[in-house]
């Protein structure tokens, strides 16, 4: 009896002990595994954090977030594409009187670049000569101003303006416009403005020029001297 007492006794004691063992050792698991998912979630944190940031970086230096480079005037290219929207404008001219010689002998010749002059949409001036740049229904006009005294007239002046065209199918002068008017010798000082108009179709490089019986006697001033085209829409 003592003796399997005694050995129930340290039976027990055994499975005593052994499962406070056991509990420890799950507590020190449980323990483990904690302090375990706490260090990996701060790495997942970390890792975050830091890609984060480094995309971050990335974004600023994209060249989507550059600002964007203003187009230099003088750089290469930015005549040709200014040159390219000149072109794309509808075709017109103005023309108006020199500041020097009115005349090359033959023809008017006219200021293109000044004051209220410009050609635009391909037109070209030289010499005299009006060069259309393509083919079209086109609004021609001309004013011419006279002024003068009595002196060189003995009757009468007769003032005449014409508009002609030169083409590649016509290489003698076609005269589109002329305006005509008459001035009394017996006027002491005078002062008569010619305007002339019309529609006409004309070819790609027709070249107009303008011919005055009296040039000497044209003035000098653009609001009453002018020449010119424009291209009417299709």
């Amino acid at each position: 009896m003592g003796e399997d007492g005694y050995s129930s006794g340290e039976a027990g004691l055994y499975l005593q002990n052994t499962s406070v063992q056991l509990l420890h050792q799950k507590k020190r698991r449980r323990r483990r595994m904690i302090v375990c998912s706490v260090v990996v979630v701060v790495l997942l944190i970390t890792a975050a954090v830091v890609v984060r940031a480094v995309l971050g970086e990335r974004g600023d230096e994209s060249p989507h977030r550059q600002p964007m480079k203003q187009p230099d005037s003088h750089s290469p290219g930015t005549s040709d594409k200014q040159q390219q929207l000149t072109n794309m404008e509808n075709p017109s001219a103005m023309l108006t009187a020199p500041r020097g010689n009115n005349t090359d002998g033959k023809y008017l010749l006219w200021e293109s670049e000044l004051a209220n002059a410009y050609c635009r949409g391909g037109f070209n001036y030289s010499n005299g000569n009006l060069v259309v740049p393509r083919e079209g229904m086109y609004r021609v006009f001309l004013q011419i101003t006279y002024e003068g005294t009595p002196d060189p007239c003995v009757d009468e002046l007769r003032l005449t303006n014409t508009v002609s065209s030169i083409s590649d199918s016509y290489s003698e002068p076609i005269h589109l416009l002329s305006a005509v008017d008459t001035v009394s010798c017996s006027m002491k000082h005078w002062k008569k403005s010619l305007y002339t108009a019309g529609l006409f179709r004309l070819e790609a490089n027709s070249r107009l020029h303008v011919t005055s019986v009296y040039p000497k006697l044209i003035v000098k001033a653009e609001q009453l001297v002018f020449f010119g085209a424009e291209l009417l829409p299709q």
